[in-house]
């Protein structure tokens, strides 16, 4: 039997979040058409094998169960979930590419078990206000949030999860460390000194003050890393609101472990399926798998995003996500620190600076944004700043991370870093840096610690 392809149950009086802009809820489906960006995120090996073992691995959590896939795509999650004995599997995609879900799982013999709705989750309802086992999505966007479908998965889960389902992934990290651009500015600045023989050392300095404009989405060599990774922001996915997503602010100080230029801010995400539970003796089964976007995991499509510090006494850096549609999807993985056109859903990604004096100007109706004049300042002061900020072992750096979501489209960010002295700012408690006083807290905190462990089991 072919699954059966819905399309909105509520009509068009469906109520759709307040803060969601049609147009860009249109945009956003009608770019996941292009079958491209499916096959680079399907071929994206350590992505598509986290869910297939994360599935595949805990058959308790779907075997004759009741699943929901956020986001199908092209069912390839859905397929996972049927194949490990799914007793139905609804497959919501509101793209056009979703009228394919139907004929791939009739090709695989799951014709009977996936149930296709095509239109976005908060516009369906299941038979019979029927609830779910699981809820599975692959939601993640560029650094974990910016092009997500966060907010739809929360959805999803709050109207359709049974008080005992299962979100995967089931928590979500954000993560955060200090870095020099060795190999970026190799590539992407020091390539203009001489070109043909001819001196282009003006487009050299023009080329790196435009890289301060805007993050970059590389790959970036563990090499390159100068400190511990700090988590800045974690997210139990049963668990977090919609509120909770809208705006966050963390103050972080690290200790350099690793002496260089302190060049950048290096950003990437993981996400953990937890499918671990206990039997009636207290045995543990099912297992824990990690899909990790870091430089110390194999590469993925999401790659990492970097910051690059810098503007010589500009030390306030307010960055807003702007994304351009219709770019071409025809990259592959590529292992390297290039700049990469396509974010983790394959659009290009921009990360405008907006300095304090100065705002980010959207013409009405557009969701580009025009990139701000940059700050007054010779070419060679930009260039000192950036490459010759030495930090040495032990040294503590610190920064301060906002983002808030943007009011007119929920799926898009405004990220403002913002670099602070560790010997003036307020650190926060406990804080991981060497400083004397944050190790003696640390320490004391610690104690305490095992001691309520101590009464505990007494």
């Amino acid at each position: 039997m072919a699954p059966e392809v819905v399309d909105n149950e509520r009509g068009t009086d469906a109520e759709i979040p307040l803060q969601v802009a049609e147009d860009f809820q249109e945009e956003y489906f009608t770019s996941y058409e292009d079958v491209e960006i499916h096959r680079l995120m399907v071929s994206d090996s350590p992505r598509t094998k986290a869910y297939a073992d994360a599935i595949n691995n805990n058959k308790h959590l779907f075997n004759d169960k009741i699943v929901m896939d956020v986001g199908a795509g092209t069912g390839i999650l859905s397929l996972f979930m049927a194949a490990a004995g799914a007793k139905k599997v609804y497959a919501v995609e509101a793209s056009g590419i979703g009228v394919v879900i139907q004929k791939v799982a009739e090709d695989n013999g799951f014709g009977d078990v996936i149930k296709v709705y095509h239109a976005k989750v908060e516009d369906i309802s299941l038979p019979e206000n029927e609830k779910v086992d699981v809820i599975v999505s692959e939601w993640m966007g560029f650094y974990l949030l910016h092009e997500s479908m966060l907010n739809s998965v929360i959805w999803a889960r709050d109207n359709f999860l049974a008080d005992d389902g299962t979100v995967f992934p089931s928590e979500a990290r954000i993560y955060a460390c200090p870095c020099s651009l060795t190999s970026f500015y190799k590539e992407q600045i020091s390539f203009w000194g001489s070109v043909y023989g001819f001196n282009m050392s003006a487009v050299k300095k023009y080329a790196l003050k435009s890289k301060m404009t805007k993050p970059e989405v590389c790959l970036v060599p563990e090499s390159d890393l100068l400190a511990d990774p700090v988590c800045v922001k974690k997210f139990n996915l049963r668990w977090v609101s919609e509120d909770d997503v809208k705006f966050f602010q963390e103050t972080t100080f690290v200790g350099i472990t690793k002496p260089g230029s302190y060049q950048g801010l290096c950003f990437w995400f993981e996400c953990d399926f937890d499918g671990i539970d206990y039997d009636e003796d207290g045995q543990a089964f099912g297992t824990l798998t990690t899909l990790s976007t870091s430089p110390f995991s194999p590469p993925t499509h999401w790659k990492q995003i970097v910051v690059v510090l810098g503007y010589g006494d500009e030390n306030n850096q307010q960055m807003e996500l702007t994304c351009e549609e219709d770019i071409g999807c025809n990259e592959d993985l590529n292992i390297g620190t290039e700049n990469v056109g396509n974010s983790s859903h394959d659009k290009e990604e921009k990360l405008d600076i907006v300095n304090d004096n100065q705002e980010s100007v959207c013409p009405e109706g557009q969701d580009e944004c025009r990139t701000p004049n940059m700050p007054d300042g010779t070419f060679d002061e930009i260039s000192r700043s950036s490459l010759d900020n030495r930090v040495e072992t032990d040294e503590v750096v610190g920064w301060k991370i906002t983002l808030a979501q943007c009011e007119n489209n929920m799926r898009h960010y405004t990220m403002t870093v913002e670099m602070l002295d560790p010997e003036t700012e307020e650190h926060p408690v406990p804080c991981s840096c060497p400083r004397p006083q944050c190790l003696i807290i640390s320490k004391m905190l610690e104690k305490e610690e095992m001691e309520n462990e101590d009464t505990d089991s007494s």
